[in-house]
């Protein structure tokens, strides 16, 4: 899991988790989120059931927390152990060789998912706290 923290004591993380969703969503993404006390997870997925059993689809979760000084953010991958699934089935079974492609694009798909949210994350903390800038999380965050 990969984690960022924003020092910065202004940033709303409900704005910051429902800014995300609707961008998301907007793509395409099926978005959920949950949320307890200073703490939201947004969790993003693109593909239905068919990606799925190709190892195309992707998916992560986002998690927002408010912390002393700022508000960390990680971001977890989920279905990786689907891709080496499908990927080990198409190397066993020769007629299924083209799975191993699927799957490889998938694993593909789901590392760039993971860092373009990084990215759009760091444009909506911009937009509320221009002064807030990203770096590691603080070992207590």
């Amino acid at each position: 899991m990969d984690t960022r923290f924003y020092r910065s004591s202004n940033l709303n993380i409900n704005r910051l988790a429902t800014d995300l969703q609707n961008l998301y969503r907007s793509q395409g993404y099926q978005t959920q989120q949950i949320s307890n006390d200073g703490q939201i997870m947004v969790q993003l997925r693109k593909g239905g059931d068919l990606e799925a059993l190709l190892g195309m689809q992707a998916a992560l979760t986002v998690t927002f927390q408010q912390t002393g000084g700022g508000v960390a953010v990680a971001v977890g991958q989920q279905k990786w152990l689907d891709k080496a699934a499908v990927g080990a089935a198409g190397l066993a079974i020769p007629p299924l060789w083209p799975l191993m492609i699927t799957a490889g694009f998938g694993a593909f798909r789901q590392a760039a998912l993971a860092s373009q949210v990084f990215n759009v994350i760091d444009g909506l903390v911009h937009q509320q706290e221009p002064s807030a800038q990203p770096g590691p999380a603080p070992s207590q965050a």
